[in-house]
């Protein structure tokens, strides 16, 4: 059943930019940062760093405009009419969720692989330095997961608008939680998790071991957060009577 959902749901975006987004996006700021990186005068833990804060605080801005098209695809066909006559909604919305969340790890590995070769032929760091930047890929989509739980309901209970503001709005948040000022309270904040987890990540790697117990705790919050996220989701869709801006 979900599997076929999933396929369903392939068709429909089909005529949408998402698809083509998921690939332009990561191709071009990775190619951006490899340019900067030719010129830059910063170490290479810094520009490594650099790379990921920048798609980490950038990554809320995407999840809000994907999940309010898909809100809207929906909406432009028959006003919701596909979703609310289905006796399950709960398969429909996972096949939703499963599908962005498959394009975004598709494009953010893309964006790892291109850049991290890109990098470590540079700077000669070889297959581990590569490995480390597939790696701090994966950690950023899998810090993304809360976010496309909180957006999805976001945009198909109030409307694309709500979606698209939340996500800027998240996007700035994530950004601030970067500097000083998010460092005691970054692992409490879900939505500081794409730029943050990564960092911490590559900072330990690289040598700061204080930073090993922040990453555990977070891992821990993040566990029990996405839990609980994704079955909120699940009671929320199965009770989902429609968007209250087309009622």
């Amino acid at each position: 059943m979900l599997r076929k959902n999933i396929c369903a749901d392939l068709l429909k975006l089909k005529g949408l930019p998402i698809i083509w987004a998921h690939i332009l996006i990561p191709v071009i700021t990775s190619g951006l940062f490899l340019l900067y990186d030719s010129f830059a005068i910063w170490n290479e833990e810094t520009k490594l760093t650099a790379f990921y804060q920048a798609i980490g605080a950038g990554f809320p801005v995407l999840i809000g405009i994907f999940t309010a098209s898909m809100a809207q695809q929906e909406q432009n066909a028959g006003c919701f009419q596909n979703l609310l006559s289905l006796p399950k909604k709960t398969v429909a919305f996972l096949s939703k969720l499963a599908v962005l969340l498959i394009f975004s790890l598709f494009s953010v590995l893309l964006a790892a692989a291109i850049f991290g070769f890109g990098f470590c032929e540079r700077n000669g760091s070889g297959i581990s330095g590569i490995g480390i930047c597939m790696m701090a890929a994966v950690l950023m989509w899998c810090s993304s997961i809360p976010l496309y739980l909180w957006q999805m309901i976001l945009a198909f209970q109030f409307g694309k608008g709500v979606s698209v503001g939340a996500g800027i709005l998240s996007g700035l948040v994530s950004a601030l939680m970067l500097t000083g000022l998010g460092d005691y309270v970054w692992k409490y904040t879900f939505i500081s998790w794409t730029g943050r987890i990564p960092d911490t990540y590559l900072r330990l790697v690289l040598g700061e071991t204080n930073v090993s117990n922040e990453l555990r705790t977070v891992i821990v919050i993040y566990c029990l957060f996405t839990l609980a996220g994704m079955i909120y989701y699940l009671l929320w869709s199965s009770q989902w009577e429609g968007n209250r801006i087309s009622e």
